[in-house]
């Protein structure tokens, strides 16, 4: 499958400010594949394309006073998103590779070791692994209402397993938790997302079972069609598209993803 991606945004800075920008994905995937890419800002002083300590892209600027804007464009070859199997197998700890034991830890917005108990109550009773893992994804659909503007940037798991409202980062950040209280690694991933509606960037959570990353989306029943990864971490807080040292405000921002024609 071929997708045609375009993100956009333009934020007003009070000074000049360093910026850290994760909105490209990496060039190649376990599923997917940039075939063109394509990234205009406004002028900056200094732009560099690294990597933070997971291995993601991240584009350094630094940018004047004023308004700065970017527009992202990217074709990306991309494998259909398939269903988590349901017996898919988890591990025991000691088994996990290094890379996977962090994301059983709790972090800064998926507090696991505060709703270990509540986990327990509700899925020690279904079999580990994918069946497991499911199970957290269709409870955290069924209890939790899905709506814009309810919460914010400082909302974490907690929050979201009291009040039982929220947005696709809440929604990944509750499903990561109780699965990492119940010993299964679970990353944040942030991305592009086929058929997301209104069009955003979109967080979901992928599980480490069988020896391999797994997508998990909570906010639809089912899978989505596709999904790009553009970064993953401990929880929102690694991955968010842009990360300012100096006061900041989002002035516009839109994301479109789309099937393309095939050249």
């Amino acid at each position: 499958m071929l997708l045609s991606v375009r993100a956009v945004a333009s934020y007003e800075l009070t000074a000049e400010t360093f910026l850290c920008l994760m909105v490209e994905p990496p060039l190649q995937g376990p599923a997917h594949r940039v075939e063109h890419e394509c990234l205009l800002t406004s002028p900056t002083t200094s732009c560099n394309l690294r990597r933070d300590l997971y291995g993601n892209p991240q584009r350094h600027l630094v940018a004047p006073k004023g308004r700065f804007s970017y527009e992202f464009r990217a074709t990306v070859e991309v494998v259909s998103n398939p269903p988590l199997p349901l017996d898919a197998v988890a591990h025991l700890p000691q088994e996990l590779p290094a890379e996977a034991m962090i994301y059983t830890l709790p972090s800064r917005f998926c507090e696991s070791d505060l709703l270990t108990r509540m986990a327990n109550d509700e899925f020690r009773n279904v079999e580990p692994g994918g069946r497991r893992v499911l199970a957290i994804a269709d409870w955290v659909r069924r209890h939790v209402e899905y709506r814009y503007g309810t919460t914010d940037s400082m909302t974490s798991a907690f929050d979201t397993a009291t009040e039982r409202i929220g947005v696709c980062r809440d929604f990944a950040h509750l499903v990561i938790s109780f699965c990492r209280a119940l010993d299964i690694p679970a990353r944040y991933a942030s991305g592009y997302a086929l058929g997301l509606d209104p069009p955003d960037f979109h967080g979901f959570v992928q599980v480490y079972l069988s020896g391999a990353w797994h997508n998990i989306d909570a906010t639809i029943e089912g899978v989505r069609p596709a999904l790009i990864p553009i970064a993953v971490g401990r929880d929102a807080a690694d991955v968010a598209m842009t990360t300012s040292w100096r006061l900041t405000t989002l002035l516009e921002q839109s994301v479109e993803v789309r099937e393309a024609l095939a050249l």
